[in-house]
């Protein structure tokens, strides 16, 4: 695990996992409490991790789908599943490419656009997610309108998010191709479908199970109340 240091406005700082904003969850074991750099702080550690302090915060809560072994068999609501029928429907033009070579350059303008991420961050992201993850390119009439970036780990995978044009909103592409990633998954006899932590309604739809997951903490009291955080390991000296 690397770690970068963050410098807040009033001159603190702490370090953290420098992957942070790129990966899904974090682990720590037991023994790498030893080696960490203080002041520290980490969240979305998984649920299951050996160590940490369970998250009280709604948008830190898994959104799992456990996958059945078959699409229909998925807890969705009626009206759900009407939306996915008409979003089929104004999809049936598009085709989709896997593992486009250069997908995630050729969207990353819709990325930037929309979240305005520094240079130095988003070489990082590119850094990280071309080597982790797969793409699914959506083209209509020979147009990329939308790329899918996700994850497999063991038994997993885990959704990034898509890229995608806001000029064809109303096609709700993005929608299209999670569920085609789901039906793969479940073709690939995967067993869990992770949509990431947060409280989006989207992620809601899917009959998800939400566990909390956890943060550690090593800092002074100072730093913990200037950052908020309530559970923690308190040290003395800033720059112990």
């Amino acid at each position: 695990m690397e770690f970068m240091k963050v410098t807040n406005s009033n001159k603190s700082f702490y370090y953290t996992w420098k992957d942070l904003d790129y990966l899904p969850y974090a682990w720590l074991d037991k023994k790498d409490l030893k080696n960490l750099p203080t002041p520290f702080f980490i969240i979305s550690l998984r649920p299951d991790c050996p160590v940490g302090f369970v998250s009280d915060e709604e948008d830190q809560l898994t959104n799992l789908i456990k996958l059945p072994d078959s699409f229909d068999k998925l807890n969705l609501n009626n009206d759900f599943r009407k939306d996915l029928k008409r979003v089929e429907k104004k999809n049936e033009n598009v085709k989709l490419v896997y593992n486009e070579k250069d997908a995630l350059e050729r969207s990353s303008k819709w990325f930037l656009e929309f979240f305005k991420e520094p240079k130095k961050d988003f070489k990082r992201r590119m850094e990280v997610w071309k080597e982790k993850c797969y793409t699914i390119s959506a083209y209509l009439n020979e147009e990329l309108i939308a790329v899918h970036i996700a994850m497999k780990d063991g038994d997993t995978i885990y959704y990034f998010g898509c890229w995608w044009n806001r000029e064809y909103k109303s096609l709700s592409t993005p929608v299209f191709l999670l569920k085609k990633d789901i039906e793969k998954a479940i073709e690939d006899k995967i067993k869990f479908y992770d949509l990431g932590i947060g409280d989006e309604p989207y992620k809601k739809k899917w009959g998800v199970i939400e566990k909390p997951t956890k943060n550690y903490a090593i800092m002074t009291k100072e730093l913990a109340d200037y950052l908020d955080v309530k559970k923690y390991v308190e040290i003395k000296n800033k720059e112990k």
